[in-house]
């Protein structure tokens, strides 16, 4: 029989926490490990890939964009974010949906395009550069097990303006669209949002064939989700004008009536032409 039990048991108490705090600190040892050993093996694909941009093709088809945000009700800011921007001969289009609402959606989805710009400048090829970027949305989620955030969804199109090849890479996005005339053809992909899946996976990746006059749509969840588009399908296939603004309205339009404001929205429309058009 112990003489001294409360003693005992708080000497007991003392330890039991010092060696919970062990175990915890080397768990999180080994992941931080794990990630370094990822970003350096992703930086060495960055270097590999990494090249001279190529110069803009004299036979370059044109193209007009047009886009738009919408915060969820009660919102100020829109937790999704759009980029549009070119690369040599590439037209890259970027959607960006950040974990919830609000300003905290907004930093992770801005970061996201932010850096997958940089990267994407820099000459860095998709693949690498979505893997890095994969790597770092990880680390993130790192910072703080109770802070929420770290993870996005990546929806990115790139585009030979030469040719019209265009590659397109989905991470837990909503489904885009490609409408040629009267049809209407549907993209989805199968990979987790970054953060979530393990970097160690290539880039699921469409390859796509785009010709003049023909309109690509991207969107993000608050419009409509793979469980939920037929009604965008048909929109799409009776549509009949030649202005993305327009197109882009009535999206915004059809989905407020049929969601409400009930979450973040965007909406991204790519228009090929054969002319010398830009961005409006």
């Amino acid at each position: 029989r112990c003489v001294h039990l409360s003693d005992f048991v708080g000497a007991v108490n003392v330890e039991l926490r010092s060696y919970l705090l062990r175990q915890q600190y080397h768990r999180r040892l080994s992941e931080v490990r794990d990630q370094a050993r990822e970003q350096y093996a992703q930086l060495g694909d960055m270097l590999a890939s990494a090249g001279p941009a190529v110069p803009a093709g004299a036979q370059a088809m044109g193209y007009g964009v047009a886009s738009s945000l919408r915060p969820r009700q009660g919102q100020s800011v829109c937790g999704d974010q759009l980029d549009t921007f070119e690369v040599g001969d590439t037209v890259y289009l970027l959607l960006s949906d950040g974990m919830g609402s609000g300003e905290g959606a907004r930093k992770e989805s801005a970061l996201t395009c932010r850096l997958l710009r940089q990267f994407l400048e820099a000459g860095i090829e998709p693949g690498p550069a979505l893997k890095t970027l994969r790597t770092l949305n990880s680390a993130l989620a790192l910072r703080n097990d109770e802070a929420a955030g770290g993870f996005t969804t990546i929806d990115l199109l790139a585009l030979q303006r030469a040719s019209g090849q265009a590659a397109l890479y989905k991470y837990g996005a909503a489904p885009s669209y490609l409408k040629r005339s009267g049809s209407v053809s549907r993209y989805t992909g199968q990979s987790l949002p970054a953060g979530l899946q393990a970097v160690r996976e290539a880039p699921e990746c469409t390859r796509l064939q785009l010709t003049a006059g023909s309109f690509f749509v991207m969107v993000s969840d608050g419009i409509a989700d793979a469980g939920n588009d037929e009604w965008l399908q048909n929109l799409l296939a009776g549509w009949s004008g030649r202005d993305a603004n327009a197109l882009v309205s009535l999206i915004l339009a059809e989905s407020r009536g049929r969601k409400g404001l009930e979450d973040d929205c965007a909406v991204l429309v790519l228009h090929l032409s054969s002319g010398e058009k830009k961005p409006v």
